[in-house]
């Protein structure tokens, strides 16, 4: 198999799932599992946060992808993605700081590539082709009714969950291009995946997935609690407390 054809493999199974990403922690060493243990007895969560593009995204921030309590770890940890997606609503459309998303209707799995209409009675149909790269979602809910919200969830341990989340008008179309980039960060926050949050309430980290990088070693920074690539990993770009997620994602 020649060096390119190797290439567009590892590209298309990037872009229509296949490959899994991982994030990992390792907590056998002393100075590590020392910090877990006043993560733990701090009730400390590890936060994580995904990107994706498009017109009328909600103001306020974005949804937490996952969060993970450090009071479930131990050893080796690792958190597995998959670039798989499904399209959620949510039947609200006014969404502040601290709201918590709820995937009212969900969809089956929607590669890439695809256009789908949401329907009044909470179903979905496929209706064609969108950009390359891409999902559109035609909002069919008639004229005169109000908006609704809509996004992306992806697959994250085994689970689907929203990681974006745009305003959609009846009768509307929202495109939405997931990218790879994902912030993480560790912090004292009573949050769940879904809750909306505009900025990093803690130092931590950022880096993007790509077909050539699929594993991140990770570390915790003693003192700050903050995050960096562990010594021999790919490096991350470290990110300060208040950063905005939506300007480090999007």
């Amino acid at each position: 198999m020649s060096t390119l054809t190797q290439e567009l493999r590892k590209t298309s199974l990037f872009v229509n799932g296949g490959t899994i990403f991982t994030m990992n922690f390792d907590f056998t060493a002393a100075e590590q599992r020392e910090i877990l243990q006043y993560l733990q007895q701090n009730n400390f969560t590890l936060f994580g946060f995904k990107g994706a593009s498009g017109p009328n995204q909600v103001a306020a921030g974005l949804p937490t992808w996952f969060a993970v309590p450090y009071k479930e770890m131990f050893g080796t940890v690792e958190i597995d993605y998959e670039p798989l997606y499904k399209v959620y609503v949510f039947n609200k459309a006014e969404i502040g700081a601290n709201t918590t998303i709820k995937m009212e209707a969900l969809s089956i799995e929607i590669p890439l590539g695809s256009k789908v209409q949401f329907n009044s009675d909470g179903t979905f149909s496929t209706i064609g082709s969108a950009t390359p790269g891409t999902i559109s979602v035609l909002n069919n809910r008639p004229a005169g009714t109000s908006n609704i919200t809509i996004g992306l969830a992806a697959k994250v341990n085994g689970v689907f969950a929203p990681f974006c989340a745009f305003t959609s008008t009846p009768q509307g179309t929202i495109s939405m291009e997931p990218n790879q980039k994902v912030v993480l960060f560790a912090a004292q926050k009573n949050l769940i995946s879904g809750s909306v949050v505009g900025n990093a309430a803690a130092p931590g980290c950022t880096f993007e997935f790509n077909a050539s990088h699929i594993n991140f070693d990770l570390e915790m920074i003693p003192s700050t609690f903050g995050i960096t690539n562990a010594p021999g990993g790919l490096p991350v770009t470290e990110i300060s407390s208040g950063a905005s997620l939506s300007q480090l994602l999007n």
